[in-house]
């Protein structure tokens, strides 16, 4: 009887101690695959503000935190470099003011930094709509 006991208790000690091994090798592998980004950047955000005086704005807000430097480039549907800047280690927080932009085409902002690339599209589709008031008066 003492023998059934404790081969009872061998196997139950057994088993947790496995599920303990499961459970915790599981959340070990689950954090070391957290990062899988490589050589994005994640610290930049690009917006489009609005029109002022006929000059389409973006906002560029790059937080640089390697502090290295980097380079800002804009370029139209057919690759023709529209802008193209060389910044120091600081952060960028500024306003392109973009007014040589055709009417309809698609813009794609790149940040290089080192051997990370950060990049960014958008699509520019102006048209225009014109609201007209008319007063109808009975006769």
């Amino acid at each position: 009887m003492k023998k059934q006991f404790t081969t009872a208790i061998t196997k139950k000690a057994f088993t947790f101690l496995v599920a303990l091994v499961i459970i915790f090798c599981s959340t070990q592998q689950s954090f070391a695959f957290a990062d899988r980004s490589g050589s994005e950047i994640k610290t930049a955000e690009i917006t489009y503000s609005g029109v002022k005086d006929k000059a389409l704005i973006f906002k560029v807000d790059y937080k640089n935190e390697s502090s290295e430097n980097f380079q800002l480039i804009i370029r139209n549907e057919q690759n023709d470099i529209i802008y193209a800047r060389k910044y120091d280690g600081k952060p960028l927080n500024t306003d392109i003011y973009l007014s040589d932009v055709p009417e309809d085409c698609k813009l794609t902002f790149v940040i290089r930094s080192g051997k990370k690339e950060f990049s960014q599209a958008f699509a520019i589709n102006t048209s225009v709509k014109t609201v007209s008031e008319l007063e109808v008066k009975g006769l």
